[in-house]
């Protein structure tokens, strides 16, 4: 236990869930802090390379809809206002399944969420510098990170490209950030430069950004068509694909962790909320599989980008063993559900997180 009795990891490492590409995440246990250390940030990435960039040659281009496209060197980029925002960024594919209900013995993972202190320049600025057109209606970008993808036995090469609404990308907030608590962007984390979008999924923020090119029509690419939206069951033509976009409201129990035995006597559950929707307004535990709820304590500041924290103490029985929940609310009048919301690839998974405990009977010690 820490000092301000926080459950601490015995390693600050990551899990790899995939190595080719590259998929890692923290341990619930791990997330401790408010602003999420950066050797426990989750990482995702869609090829097996890693961009090799260096700020002395990297170029960052802006074309398209505009009036006045041009490209500058980070040089260039690091002359222009600057500002900080705090964002909790969630990947799409946090907490997946593909089953409802979940098949016995399936486990999820939930440690592909975290939290970052960004530095950079606001995107609009150089929407501004390069003048958008009244034809535009979307922003692309794209990353220098490319490899090969697979769909419907066709394969492609192509590189990581993403759109936003062009609302979204002139939005004070949406960054293009170039320092990661506080110091340069590790290469796993998008060096040189990489996008930021608060309140939306991870798949948005595109890393190793080479390219912004404002569009008059909205974006076809695989990326934003064939990956990153949901499909639901039944025939292609029954319905529309819909783009995964906005975080949905969400809460973990990063402490206890799942199976841990605890002692009797008081114990503190705690973890983490967050919403792109609104504030976190609630948060409510129960301790008995969800046949009651009692509201839990919000702690620290209502960041607008970024999770809140939340703790309830709770007066363990003896023995047994127990199922505890959690489930938050934001301002909006969104609540998680009690079922896992399903689609085809597993996407924007929300529903109330579930934690088995057990406390044990206390041995009469001989006298």
């Amino acid at each position: 236990m820490s000092a301000d009795g926080q459950l601490q990891d015995a390693s600050s490492s990551l899990m790899q869930v995939s190595a080719d590409p590259n998929v890692s995440e923290s341990s619930l246990s791990a997330l401790t802090t408010w602003v999420t250390p950066t050797d426990r940030y989750f990482i995702r990435h869609h090829f097996a390379q890693v961009p090799s960039g260096e700020r002395a040659t990297w170029h960052l281009t802006v074309d398209g809809e505009v009036h006045r496209p041009f490209t500058l060197s980070f040089t260039d980029l690091l002359a222009l206002p600057s500002q900080e925002v705090v964002v909790t960024t969630e990947c799409a594919g946090n907490s997946r399944s593909y089953l409802t209900p979940p098949a016995e013995g399936l486990a999820f993972r939930h440690g592909a969420v975290s939290t970052a202190r960004w530095k950079g320049v606001p995107l609009r600025i150089l929407l501004e510098q390069a003048g958008v057109k009244d034809t535009a209606v979307e922003v692309l970008f794209e990353g220098a990170d490319s490899g090969r993808e697979e769909e419907d036995g066709v394969v492609s090469d192509l590189s990581y490209r993403r759109s936003l609404p062009l609302a979204k990308a002139q939005h004070p907030e949406t960054l293009l950030a170039y320092e990661m608590n506080g110091v340069a962007l590790t290469p796993d984390h998008g060096f040189p430069l990489r996008l930021v979008v608060p309140r939306w999924y991870g798949m948005a923020s595109v890393k190793w950004l080479t390219r912004i090119e404002v569009l008059a029509q909205p974006f076809e690419g695989f990326f934003q068509t064939r990956r990153y939206v949901m499909i639901p069951e039944g025939p292609e033509q029954d319905f529309d694909r819909v783009p995964v976009t906005v975080l949905q409201v969400k809460s973990l129990m990063t402490s206890p962790r799942h199976g841990e035995v605890i002692q009797p006597g008081e114990c503190t559950l705690q973890g983490f909320a967050w919403s792109g929707a609104g504030e976190i307004t609630r948060v409510d535990v129960s301790t008995d599989g969800g046949h009651s709820w009692q509201e839990a304590t919000l702690h620290g500041e209502a960041a607008p980008n970024a999770w809140r924290q939340w703790a309830y103490r709770w007066q363990t029985p003896s023995p047994g063993h127990f199922i505890c929940m959690v489930r938050a609310t934001d301002s909006a009048g969104n609540t998680q559900p009690s079922t896992i919301p399903w689609n085809f690839r597993g996407y924007a998974n929300n529903a109330i997180h579930t934690v088995a405990l057990e406390v044990p009977a206390r041995l009469a010690i001989p006298s």
